[in-house]
């Protein structure tokens, strides 16, 4: 049925068809083609859409499992309907260079591509999305049986127009065309604009048209948030107004009657298409005028409203990554990747007046948060950036950086610490409480030496450190001194990377021995650090950098290995020890972190009960749903835990029973004094008494004289370790030192 047919009607509104007509083919099944390159997600596609029909055909797979293997399988198969497309492969960017090259050196621009990712929060960069044909992006978890349907059906759907308009090769080009360059729209009124004119020329009509939208993103408070996002010709003074200020002509009768029944509205004031989105802004694209209408194939519109409704969300998806990317989605100010282009853009053309960036940190913000809650603190931070923004002005760009932390840049006059500071004096109200704060302040002078904004940002980290260590309503500049110290981080960073690389750390072992015999039950695994000059560099000072940086995670990754194949040496020479690797929450947040130890044992041959896992009490404390179900799976393959520096943490008893450990660790610190006549044990034993209710064996660390040892047997404790029986030993001792003292240490 011609469009012109169905707008013959004089007197009244008529329907789109919203089935259309049969586009199918003969072809036997849909081809889907699965690149991934883990054959279980191959499977589970298959098995989820087992016997499943999707427009009148049945579903056909093929697997390739990296990109070259893709491209090479579709040079010979043409007839492939849908590719759903891992986004990483054999590199980061497999499955974006596996679409350029389909599209360009294959030619095939049929094809539906769905991208699928495992990773969340991972997406395509803003490019990608402009510059690739791309039909959908779908994190792996999302796509249940019913939503893998959909998106297959929605993707078939396309194809299968694409397939019916192939014969229609000028109007296929221009739908192509009008795609890809709506596509490089950056913004919505931008896209409107595009989808105005590309349709008014689609039916050769003039351009008096008007763009709709049902924009929740604008937080109108009544029911009725649809605006005018793009105008043109004679509409054009209807631009961002809402549509029910309109009045009720026949072009807004039109619009809402689209809207209302969710279909495209020919009427004979014109066209109304409507564009549904899966993202919840709906709209509509209105083009005033009677359409030639024989021109077309009536699917070629349906394509051109496919193709738009794809772009919209794609534009959608572009504005919220840019939102997240540069907006606090608190505050709505610019967030701290924002403030630090914008400096960075100022470094390329100081200004004649001086430059200063402010750090500006609510003082015991976290206390406020914990005593009144999160709605009352996000509320309280709203007040917070307002009142900034307030006194910014025009001149003074204002951030938010971190949770409790803003930042204000611009000239220096405008930023006098202690102005600022006024500004946020009076009392917030916040839902009837009257809640009052103080500021501390990091300054930094903006000059031509100044590397980046990033570096800016971070040296005023820095200056606001040392203004918080002074105390409360401080403030500190960025200086020399602070300077050194973080030249001293840098150089020792970089040092400690170095010695990484090239293989200079190394481990020692330190002997855990039974308390009342002295015969060695287990190793801990101690990483150490020669620097060039020969000399030992302290753990104190490498390991905090190390976790800082994140290299912990790949230092912790080398000593779990070292240390189990070290006790698998052991055991095959005779001498089955428990060998105590100490793991930071750095370590525990990487993903797998399980896997990587289940691989560690098999490679080395370790039984997993001679392995144990050290965690301080303080990070078994700090995240305890990341942390739980870490350990749980640990201790399903056997692996003992331990928690070390117990009874530092201040940990409550529920929470001990939750981690369910092995061992408890007593802190070096509870032992020293077990030497003065007066002390009777103390804290050591309480915790001994309590390793004893809930069935757990006990370590004290840091035990030097036959004093501390004799008490800590008399209090029960179950094993000891401490220089008074080994210091940390060298891998090239340690078998002489077993064989000479591994059989005990009598009372």
């Amino acid at each position: 049925m011609s469009l012109k047919r169905q707008a013959e009607t004089e007197d009244s509104l008529v329907f789109a068809s919203e089935e259309g007509e049969d586009l199918s083919t003969d072809a036997a099944c849909w081809t889907v083609l699965v690149v991934d390159d883990e054959p279980d997600v191959y499977a589970a596609t298959c098995l989820a859409l087992r016997g499943v029909e999707v427009l009148g055909r049945p579903l056909r797979f093929l697997h390739a499992e990296s990109g070259e293997e893709a491209f090479a399988l579709l040079s010979h198969a043409p007839d492939v309907a849908v590719i759903l497309l891992d986004v990483v492969m054999e590199s980061e960017s497999a499955g974006l260079d596996l679409v350029a090259r389909i599209r360009g050196e294959l030619g095939m621009h049929k094809p539906r591509i769905i991208l699928r990712t495992g990773q969340p929060g991972y997406a395509p960069e803003m490019q990608a999305i402009r510059d690739y044909d791309i039909n959908d992006y779908r994190i792996k978890s999302e796509l249940t049986r019913t939503r893998l349907y959909t998106v297959l059906t929605a993707a078939l759907r396309s194809y299968q127009t694409l397939e019916a308009v192939e014969t229609n090769r000028a109007d296929l080009e221009y739908l192509l065309n009008a795609q890809n360059e709506l596509l490089a729209a950056n913004t919505m009124p931008a896209f409107a604009l595009g989808v105005l004119e590309r349709l008014a020329g689609l039916f050769g009509m003039p351009v008096n048209a008007v763009f709709c939208s049902d924009a929740r993103r604008f937080h109108d408070v009544d029911e009725n948030r649809r605006r005018v996002v793009a105008a043109l010709g004679r509409y054009v003074d209807w631009s961002w107004r809402r549509l029910d200020s309109l009045g009720d002509g026949p072009e807004v009768e039109a619009i809402e009657l689209a809207f209302a029944t969710r279909r495209t509205v020919f009427a004979n004031c014109g066209i109304a298409a409507f564009l549904p989105s899966r993202t919840g802004s709906e709209a509509v694209a209105f083009v005033a005028g009677q359409a030639d209408s024989d021109v077309h194939d009536p699917r070629v519109f349906d394509m051109f409203v496919q193709n738009t409704t794809v772009a919209a969300d794609g534009v959608r998806l572009v504005e919220r990554l840019r939102d997240a990317a540069y907006v606090d989605g608190l505050t709505r100010l610019p967030n701290r990747s924002a403030l630090a282009e914008t400096i960075d853009t100022v470094l390329r053309a100081l200004p004649e007046a001086p430059q200063r960036l402010l750090l500006i940190d609510i003082d015991q913000f976290s206390e406020i948060n914990e005593t009144f809650g999160d709605r009352i603190g996000d509320a309280l931070l709203r007040g917070v950036a307002q009142r900034l923004e307030t006194q910014a002005g025009s001149i003074v760009r204002v951030a938010r950086v971190a949770n409790d932390t803003f930042a204000a840049f611009g000239p220096r006059d405008a930023l006098v610490p202690g102005e600022w500071a006024k500004s946020l004096d009076e009392p917030f109200d916040v839902e009837g409480l009257e809640i009052g704060l103080s500021v501390s302040f990091g300054g930094v002078e903006i000059r031509g030496d100044c590397v980046s904004g990033g570096e800016a940002i971070k040296m005023g980290y820095s200056a606001l450190k040392r203004a918080k260590q002074t105390g409360h309503r401080s403030v500190a500049f960025y200086s020399h001194e602070v300077a050194t110290e973080i030249k001293e981080r840098t150089r020792l960073l970089h040092g400690l990377r170095s010695a990484f690389d090239q293989q200079r750390l190394f481990l020692m072992y330190q002997p855990q021995v039974d308390a009342r015999t002295g015969r060695t039950l287990g190793l801990e695994a101690l990483m150490r650090w020669r620097s060039d000059d020969g000399r030992l560099v302290p753990p104190d000072r490498f390991i905090p950098i190390a976790e800082q940086s994140g290299l912990i995670k790949d230092l912790g990754a080398w000593a779990m290995r070292t240390a189990i194949h070290r006790a698998a040496s052991l055991r095959a020479a005779g001498q089955s020890l428990r060998m105590a690797v100490n793991v930071s929450m750095s370590q525990l947040l990487v993903p797998e972190f399980e896997v990587m130890v289940a691989e560690a044992l098999a490679e080395g041959g370790l039984p997993a009960e001679l392995l144990e896992i050290e965690i301080t009490e303080s990070v078994a404390m700090q995240s305890p749903d990341i942390v739980l179900p870490k350990l749980a799976a640990l201790k399903a393959l056997g692996v003992c835990v331990a928690i070390d520096d117990f009874g530092t943490g201040y940990s409550s008893l529920s929470s001990l029973e939750k981690l369910s450990p092995d061992r408890l660790k007593i802190d070096r610190s509870f032992v020293m004094g077990l030497d003065a006549e007066q002390n009777t044990g103390g804290i050591a034993e309480m915790i001994i008494d309590l390793g004893r209710t809930l069935g757990l064996s006990v370590i004290a660390e840091g035990v030097e004289t036959a004093t501390q040892r004799q008490k800590l047997v008399d209090l029960g404790c179950h094993e000891l370790q401490g220089y008074l029986f080994s210091p940390p030993l060298a891998l090239e001792s340690l078998p002489d030192w077993l064989e000479r003292h591994g059989e005990g240490f009598p009372l």
